[in-house]
């Protein structure tokens, strides 16, 4: 469940990132497989992204809207058993100075979330094929295992050791205490970053699951409503011509035991484009911490009762506007 929410956040970095291994890199790829099977304990991350838009010839209304995407960030907290098939994760999300709150619960077959402002729960189990849920305790493939191992091995194929930095060992705070750790850093340059995201786009444009996964949830997202899986696509390539990767680095914390316990993806893009709306400048962080691992968790669920949860006639009328005039999709 861990690594699926992860993959939401930063579907090309994650993928491409959680195969980085190469001669020198023997002891980071051991801690990337390590961390991959941690089965149960607590990750928490903090994310921020910053985009600057050409807003010639757009009007005051358009303006508003797009300034909610302008600096938008947020923050997650996760404990989750994945023996047990239990997960428990509290969401903060910031767009544009407007926030909110969101919990998701995750107790086998049973998923339901408590609602921003209201306060109120709704079981999303009952949505099946309507929301990208753990189904009978399993991730979502949200993309197929082929495409990410095709990605992981051009990622290999294209980086040097130059690119790669083992630091020295630093002492982190961390919720488990101080932890003794080794920090490994990888630095690309804008030649190299968009190699790996060309062929990368060029395998995600072909797969049959993600393509699958777009048509029943992302189309929902109101800046893709009209917007069909190959068009975005198309979009996409047509625009990296104009992206300059000005910066881009990931640092890792391995601690004694072989675990990551800290990881931060840092990167910026300017872009040359002159339309209305078109974004000129993006810059992205990611910080993420994992700890308590592999210990026995505590997970408290909520006892929903009649007064507590909404039905789902009751939904669209106690959806935020935020929610509502942002990501829902009128049919």
């Amino acid at each position: 469940m861990k690594r699926t929410f992860m993959i939401i956040i930063a579907v090309l970095l994650a993928v491409s990132l959680a195969g980085c291994s190469l001669d020198s890199l023997g002891d980071y790829k051991k801690a990337v497989e390590k961390t991959d099977q941690i089965k149960k304990g607590k990750t928490t991350g903090e994310f921020s992204l910053e985009m600057d838009f050409n807003t010639e010839g757009m009007t005051e209304e358009q303006i508003k809207q797009l300034s909610y995407f302008k600096t938008m960030k947020g923050s997650f907290d996760v404990a989750y058993d994945g023996e047990a098939e239990q997960g428990i994760f509290r969401n903060y999300l910031n767009f544009g100075g407007l926030g909110f709150d969101f919990d998701l619960f995750v107790n086998g077959k049973e998923v339901f979330m408590k609602l921003p402002v209201i306060g109120k729960y709704i079981r999303i189990d009952e949505l099946q094929g309507q929301l990208p849920i753990p189904q009978d305790g399993k991730e979502i493939e949200i993309i197929s295992k082929e495409t990410q191992d095709a990605i992981s091995d051009k990622w290999l194929g294209m980086l040097k050791k130059e690119d790669i930095f083992r630091g020295k060992d630093i002492v982190l705070t961390t919720p488990d205490g101080e932890v003794k750790t080794t920090e490994y850093t990888i630095r690309l340059n804008d030649e190299q970053v968009k190699s790996l995201a060309a062929y990368s786009i060029e395998m995600l444009s072909k797969d049959e699951k993600l393509k699958e996964n777009y048509k029943k949830y992302v189309k929902k997202i109101e800046p893709l409503r009209d917007t069909t899986f190959e068009e975005l696509f198309s979009k996409i390539k047509e625009n990296m011509k104009d992206y300059k990767v000005e910066s881009f680095s990931y640092t890792a914390y391995v601690d004694i035991d072989g675990y990551i316990v800290n990881e931060m993806v840092d990167f910026s893009l300017k872009v040359d484009n002159t339309k209305p709306s078109a974004v000129k400048k993006l810059s992205y962080k990611l910080d993420i911490k994992n700890w308590d691992i592999n210990k026995k968790q505590k997970l408290e669920f909520p006892v929903l009762t009649e007064e507590n949860t909404l039905d789902m006639d009751e939904t669209d009328k106690n959806m935020p506007f935020i929610l509502e005039d942002l990501f829902i999709k009128k049919d």
